[in-house]
């Protein structure tokens, strides 16, 4: 009897080549010498080459990419100029102002500072962070305002004030003057200044040094031993008319033996127009033939006057 035919029955496979097994059986080898590496470099110590190696690597900061924050300015303190004192010739000045610190015409900037506005305030140091305590005006007298410089900083001068007195002589001879202030350099225009005055108390001599490079020698009658002519560095105030005097050339100083003189509450230091040239018989001022006394009539505020024993 014929069997049917039930079609193609399934059978093991063909089978692998002895070549084709030997590869197999080397990849198994190598991956499981790959896997075990893994491992062990896992759960082995690190060495301290890798260590270091680490430690850089993870300290590397990453950019950042915030903003730099702008520089802040200071903030200025308040302050209300109409109402700030200003310097009087028979009143006191406020406390805390700086002295002048300088004694010798050449330790000046060699400028003066003009006014850009009618009134602007005076600082005790160059910081706006502290209200001011006083304010000059432009005009003193008639005269157009000019104040010498006495040191330069940026955005600030320091200015010798112009009058009024630190102290009066009978509680602190030595504060009587030399008082100064800072003023912002946006407050002013600087100019230069070539001309200078020296009063020689010893020679009783005034130099007068012009801005051509010229100078006058002129005698002079000074201040007596016991109202003696202040020393010190100073300024022209202005040239005006005095009632005892006549024209006369101010000063930023007074005396600093008398708290007043010719019943006024101040005793102000002027060169004008008198007699005892070389001799010391004044009470304080500084007296002039007519003739020498006309070379000084031209003479602006701010200019620098330095008188010496």
């Amino acid at each position: 009897m014929t069997e049917l035919d039930s079609g193609p029955t399934a059978g093991p496979g063909p089978r692998s080549s002895p070549a084709a097994q030997t590869w197999a059986w080397v990849g198994g080898i190598v991956a499981v010498a790959l896997l075990g590496t893994a491992l062990w470099a896992g759960v082995r110590p690190v060495d301290k080459a890798d260590a270091a190696a680490v430690v850089v690597v993870s300290a590397s900061p990453s950019p950042s990419t915030s903003p730099t924050p702008p520089a802040t300015s200071p903030t200025p303190a308040p302050y209300s100029l109409p109402f700030l004192p200003g310097p009087d010739i028979d009143g006191i000045l406020p406390r805390g102002l700086p002295r002048a610190g300088v004694s010798t015409l050449e330790d000046l900037p060699g400028s003066v500072a003009e006014p850009r506005d009618a009134r602007i305030p005076v600082w005790t140091r160059p910081d706006v962070t502290t209200a001011p305590v006083l304010a000059l005006e432009s005009l003193y007298y008639d005269a157009e305002a000019r104040w010498l410089v006495l040191e330069r900083r940026p955005g600030w001068v320091k200015v010798l004030i112009p009058y009024g007195r630190g102290a009066l002589p009978s509680h602190d001879p030595e504060k009587v003057n030399g008082s100064a202030g800072w003023l912002r350099g946006s407050d002013v225009d600087l100019k230069p200044e070539k001309r200078s005055v020296v009063i020689d108390l010893s020679d009783r001599v005034v130099t007068v040094k012009h801005a051509d490079g010229t100078s006058d020698r002129l005698p002079a009658g000074v201040g007596s031993p016991a109202t003696p002519t202040p020393q010190g560095l100073t300024q022209v105030f202005t040239v005006t008319e005095a009632v005892n005097t006549g024209l006369s050339v101010f000063l930023s100083m007074q005396s600093e033996s008398l708290d007043g003189f010719f019943g006024n509450d101040y005793a102000a230091t002027a060169l004008h127009v008198g007699v005892g040239q070389g001799q010391a018989v004044s009470n304080g001022c500084v007296r002039l033939t007519s003739a020498d006394f006309e070379r000084l009539t031209d003479l602006d505020p701010g200019v620098p006057v330095l008188v010496k024993a």
